[in-house]
Parts: structure tokens; sequence; C-alpha cells
């Protein structure tokens, strides 16, 4: 049977009977056949709930593996049908889509990427409202505040169990110091390293272009030590990609890649491929997320590091590292669907998947960045945590302006994914598409609908 069609029997306790309280629970609990949490009779009729998930790579398998095995301890009477959708965003968020607009059916709980993905979802009602689960089941104390996102109308439609993540660059310190090089923090001294390294075997800088969004981090990361909050000004409508911070960026985009900063045919590279270019030692720095940390310096060891974007000017360098993107994409987490035949059951199903996961990478990872808070759910990690792992979580504490990374904040699906064509176009580095042609794009692109 493969592994990703497995059903489980669950049966829903604790929390779940509190929220059936909370939420006419007789009367919800009779509809679903649910009739009892801890000491419920063994005859109690289960019920089914369908999960889909987004399979993007062997640590998503390995986390989702995790939270199957474990989830029969948290809810012992449902059975959960979990389907793995392989495919980049676009492709599963279509999914998710097309599965709502054909009545929701084999639909109950799905993972949302959240930002500007969750917006036709609550725009059209298909989201159901958790906040009165939510609160039954004493989750605001579980979790940091900025994991609870309250929409317009006041309810709360998702639970998040994203890492706060944040734009770094990682780099590999052997190679730094076998040639003599430094961390830099300015502009012009990363461009120092690309001369160096330029003539040497070695990528200077590895990054998924193909992907789009990798890119576009990057071109962010050196607009924000411009201006921090210049993504929120063109989210909201206040501010344009041809602005000053954006556009600094990408002519700093197109020095690099006249200087032979990235891998041939860089364009054409996945993320897929650059990640082990780098992990290999053949590449030296990597545009990446703060997601990456754990892993790296568990594969990596002492080899391992990370830095913030250089500022752009040399007169900026008390902010280096204090503006970061990033932090948790709004309305990303585990959603309900609004008809879902027993919601008090998939609300809990909602919160047990995001617990799960969570305990996993902080357990057995050794990664702190989550949501919830390890000291009030009991949960231990049997190791110290590595440095750059610890150094990071401490410097999280210190960022001055965060707002959400650029390809994941945009008003539209269709905003999104035109910036991130547009940024894979630019990196080609082709005479017929100028960094005009290219900011053209990218405001074009956040107006789409």
């Amino acid at each position: 049977m493969n592994r990703w069609k497995k059903i489980l029997s669950l049966t829903l306790a604790g929390a779940m009977m509190l929220s059936l309280a909370a939420c006419g629970g007789k009367k919800d609990a009779e509809e679903s056949g649910s009739t009892g949490g801890e000491g419920a009779s063994e005859d109690t009729e289960k019920v089914t709930l369908n999960i889909l998930f987004n399979d993007t790579d062997e640590n998503v398998e390995a986390e989702m593996d995790y939270v199957m095995e474990h989830l029969p301890e948290k809810l012992p009477n449902v059975e959960v049908k979990l389907e793995m959708v392989p495919g980049d965003a676009q492709t599963y968020e279509t999914k998710v889509r097309t599965m709502i607009s054909a009545g929701g059916e084999g639909l109950d709980v799905w993972w949302e990427r959240g930002g500007s993905w969750a917006t036709p979802i609550l725009e059209s009602g298909s989201a159901l409202p958790l906040d009165e689960y939510l609160e039954a089941s004493g989750y605001k104390d579980k979790v940091i505040p900025s994991a609870i996102f309250t929409a317009e109308d006041g309810h709360i439609y998702s639970v998040p169990f994203n890492d706060n993540s944040y734009e770094i660059i990682l780099y590999n310190k052997k190679i730094f110091a076998d040639h003599n090089l430094e961390v830099p923090k300015t502009v012009s001294e990363l461009k120092e390293i690309i001369k160096v390294l330029a003539d040497t075997d070695i990528v200077p800088i590895s990054v998924g272009a193909k992907d789009g969004w990798c890119a576009a981090m990057m071109l962010e990361g050196f607009a924000y030590s411009l201006d921090p909050m210049i993504t929120e000004k063109i989210v909201k409508g206040e501010g344009k990609f041809s602005d000053e911070p954006y556009r600094t960026g990408a002519e700093i985009m197109k020095e690099l890649l006249d200087m032979g900063a990235f891998s041939k045919n860089v364009a054409l590279t996945g993320i897929d491929e650059a990640l082990p270019l780098f992990e290999t030692g053949k590449a030296a720095m990597m545009a990446n997320g703060s997601w990456a940390v754990a892993a790296g310096a568990e594969k990596m060891g002492e080899d391992f590091g990370y830095f913030y974007y250089p500022v752009v000017n040399d007169a900026d360098l008390d902010k280096y590292g204090k503006n970061v993107a990033g932090g948790i994409n709004k309305y990303s987490g585990m959603m309900a669907y609004a008809g879902t035949e027993h919601p008090a059951e998939a609300a809990a199903l909602c919160e047990a998947v995001a617990e799960l996961r969570c305990q996993y990478v902080y357990e057995e990872k050794g990664n702190p960045y989550i949501v919830y808070k390890p000291e009030v759910m009991g949960w231990k990690y049997d190791s110290e945590f590595a440095e750059p792992v610890a150094r990071l979580a401490e410097d999280m504490q210190n960022f001055e302006y965060v707002y959400g990374l650029v390809q994941d904040v945009m008003p539209t699906a269709a905003a999104s994914a035109g910036i991130m064509q547009a940024t894979s176009k630019f990196m080609t580095n082709t005479p017929d598409y100028t960094i005009e042609d290219y900011l053209a794009d990218m405001d074009k692109a956040a107006l789409e609908e």
C-alpha cells in the first residue's frame, strides 16, 4: 500500500470534545457520530477525514511520516486519509481550488501556503472559522503571538506550523577561510568576494533562479537595506517595484550576473540543484532562507554559516541584520473546508497536525524556529542546538522590522506567479530583457488579479 494512502484509526479526545462543547457539543457530536473523548465507549462510530498536503521534498515526507505515525496518540477516533500531492506551488494550489470548486468532495483539511494564495479561498467563504474550537483547546496559550492571524471578519482560519522564516545567505566557512574572505556586510564587500571566487572553480553564489522565488528574495534582500517597508508599500498599493529600493536591487543583481556570481545557466537551475551545489562545497554561498539552517548545520557541521543581506550603502552599516524579510506567512498552515461534515473533528485535526509537525522539527531535527512554545508543550531537545541554529534563534529577538517574503505576500496568486516568472526571465541576463523591462513586468504583475 502506498504510504501516503494509508488509513489510520484515530479517536478525538480532550481538546476536540472541549471544542464540541463550545460549539453546541451534543448536537455536533450526534451529527458526527462522535460521542466522547477519553473514556468514550469502544463502539463509538468513527468519522473519516481527508487531508491534502504538498509533497515538495524528502524533508516534508519525513515530517508527514512522523505526523501520521503519532496522530493516533492525539486523536484515537477518526479515520484519516492522507494524500500527498507532488508538484510546485501552482500545481498544488490549483488542485485545492479545483476540489473546492467541485463541492469539496474528498477535502476536509489541507495545508494552505497562505498569503495571496489564500485570498480567493477566504473571499469565497470556503475556509472553516476555527477560533471557537481553538479557544476551547487553549491554543493561544501554546503558540507565540505572531502565530495568531485574525482575518478582517474577526475569525481565525488557519493553524500555522511553518517555521519563522527569514531571508539569509548561507556560506561555507571553510571556503571563506581558504581564500581569506570575511563575511560581507556591505554590497561593496560582497562584490570583492565575487571577484576573488570568480577566478576559481567554485561558484560564488548558488541560487535556484528557475523557481523564481529564490532570486526574488535576493532582490528583496538588497531593497530592504534602503527601505525595509518597500514590500509592504507595494502590497498596499503605496509603492512600486520601479521605485528606488527595488530598482537599486535589480541593478545590483545585474552587476552580480555580469561578474559571474552565479552558476552557468542559472535561470535553468532549480532549488533542487542549487542546494546540493552548496552543501557539497561546490558553491561558496547560497541565497536561501532560515529554514535551511538546521539541515545545513547537520550536513556540513562547522563548515556551515549564514549572514544577512549586505547593506547597499556603506554609511548604513549600523543597519546590517536589523531589518529582515520573512516571519510567518499570513494565513499559512492547516485549514478546514467550510463544507466539511465534521467541523469539530476537522478543527481538531488541523491543530494536531500543526502540533506534531512542530514537535518533530524541534525534538528530532533540532529546529527552534517553531510557532509553538516548547516549554508549554513539554517538548525537549536531547542535544544542544548547533551554533548557527542557536545564534539565529537569538538574532530573531533583535530584528527591528519584519514583513513577509515578497513572493508570499502579493495581493493575489497571479501577482506572485508573475513576480517569480519575471525574475526567472531576468536571471537569463539577456540584452533584450533590460532592467527597465523587468521592473515594468514586476509592476504589472503586482496588479494582477
